[in-house]
């Protein structure tokens, strides 16, 4: 995250938190747009939100200074009461967060069509509450706190503003518009501090987490300029609520969410899993009479270690096969292999079996693309692709990893339904997108891209720097190999 992004993030922070827009569905908006997302470093987060809270503090400070000063002279007066109706209120939204919030993340991570949802529900509250013009004297009971906490816990959804949601809640209640709006802001600050404390102390577990490539001064500029925007909307909105204009929220909202809805149907036509494709340069019949014919590079410093192939699915059957050259559905649209096999030499299968049961600890599996490739396969890829898009092949002259059995091409399926994980690109797309450090795609492919890869380096794997799927055994010093499926199972046999 550099300084601009840190600076256009915290802003949005700021502003969205109290404008009743939803500043969950917002930042999702601004992620999208930037290819980043605050939740991503949890130093970030806890610092914009400190400034969020700060914020509070500063535009309701004789307000907060009553609340405690009544409290410490254990006085049962308003303030007093007060007090314990933000706690009251706070009552729901905590039960929501422990308990669904995992839930909604995953719901909701990347997914601006259902943001898009949201803030078209959020659009319809606000447009209701504009009915209710006349104002009152009526205060806040503890019934109406816990009325309003419900609508802040319906507020976990990104998209529904929780400045929103529980103003007009109280508006709709009859409550008085000053009151209301003291109580929305000052209700806010005890999630805000809870969820920031939850995270410290998860944090503790793995001190990864708190780990931080973003510069001093983007985190800096993310705090003040989270802090200044706060300032300025949290006084703005009790203006905006003394004269009743929430219509004007209403109608952004709903432009914002038509946008996001919009955004998401184009973004959901370019995500289609479409097989990346390229053009040969030669026929295929001609590349695989020309790769036949050529002869695999000598090794004799190298052992031959191709009486220890074994069948990956024979050591576990739970890892899913999606062979893509036992098929037609790869980049050059061509049958490669007889069947649907994956081989590795036994050192690097095991270690890949033992990924796979870790990745089940998330509820995923390993979904193998392919494994071990006889070198004239590496030779024909070679010898098709163009030499803008060589990058994403392996020179023949030296061989592929894939040819000596010690590199694998996997993905990520749902143990649950079986279903192949989405991740930022296809299989053998030959993009950016493929990168491992590509920042683009949703926060949840984005994690689930990392998650797949911790995993791999844990257990001997290393990934390649143009694909985030390809992974090589790092303790790997065998020869080439040009056997064929069939040719290996010879072996298996006489072993």
């Amino acid at each position: 995250m550099n300084s601009w992004e840190a600076l256009i993030l915290g802003i949005i922070q700021g502003l969205t938190e109290f404008l009743p827009i939803s500043s969950s569905g917002h930042l999702e908006i601004g992620s999208y747009i930037l290819h980043t997302n605050t939740s991503e470093n949890l130093l970030f987060s806890i610092v914009v939100h400190i400034a969020t809270a700060l914020s509070i503090l500063i535009v309701f400070k004789k307000d907060i200074k009553k609340i405690f000063s009544s409290l410490f002279k254990f006085s049962n007066n308003d303030d007093t009461q007060f007090f314990f109706k933000i706690i009251l209120s706070s009552v729901p939204v905590g039960l929501i967060g422990i308990f669904f919030e995992d839930k909604v993340e995953n719901l909701f991570n990347g997914n601006i069509f259902l943001v898009g949802i949201m803030l078209i529900i959020t659009s319809i509250i606000l447009a209701i509450t504009h009915l209710q013009k006349k104002d009152s004297k009526k205060q806040v009971s503890f019934l109406s706190a816990f009325i309003i906490g419900i609508a802040q816990s319906i507020a976990i959804l990104p998209g529904i503003s929780r400045s929103g949601m529980t103003i007009s809640t109280a508006l709709l209640l009859k409550i008085n518009k000053k009151e209301a709006t003291k109580f929305s802001f000052l209700m806010v600050l005890i999630p805000i501090f809870g969820i920031m404390i939850i995270k410290l102390f998860e944090s503790f577990n793995s001190i990864e987490t708190l780990t931080t490539e973003i510069e001093l001064n983007s985190l800096t500029i993310g705090f003040f300029s989270a802090l200044v925007s706060g300032i300025i909307a949290c006084k703005w909105m009790i203006k905006i609520i003394q004269k009743s204009n929430l219509i004007y929220f209403s109608i952004y909202c709903f432009i914002i969410g038509s946008f996001s809805i919009f955004t998401s149907f184009n973004n959901l036509e370019s995500k289609e899993n479409k097989i990346f494709t390229i053009q040969p340069i030669y026929p295929v019949e001609e590349l695989k009479k020309i790769a036949l014919k050529s002869s695999v590079p000598l090794e004799d410093s190298l052992e031959d270690k191709s009486d220890e192939l074994v069948d990956i699915y024979n050591l576990d059957s739970s890892v899913k096969l999606d062979i893509r050259y036992a098929s037609k559905n790869n980049f050059m649209q061509t049958e490669f292999y007889t069947e649907p096999r994956a081989f590795l030499i036994s050192d690097a299968a095991k270690m890949l079996i033992k990924a796979h049961q870790e990745l089940g600890n998330y509820g995923y599996g390993i979904v193998i693309y392919d494994a071990y490739r006889p070198w004239f396969v590496t030779k024909m890829f070679w010898e098709a692709t163009p030499d803008s898009l060589k990058n994403f092949v392996a020179d023949p002259s030296s061989g592929s990893v894939h040819n000596r059995g010690c590199a694998v091409d996997i993905g990520l399926y749902n143990i649950k339904n079986g279903k192949i994980i989405q991740m930022i690109s296809g299989y053998d797309e030959f993009t950016e997108r493929a990168y491992p450090t590509y920042v683009g795609g949703t926060k949840k492919e984005r994690e689930n891209r990392n998650l797949l890869i911790t995993i791999m380096k844990k257990y001997g794997f290393q990934v390649y720097k143009y694909e985030w799927w390809h992974f090589d055994f790092k303790l790997c010093n065998n020869k080439i190999m040009n056997l064929e499926f069939n040719e290996i199972d010879s072996i298996i046999n006489l072993n």
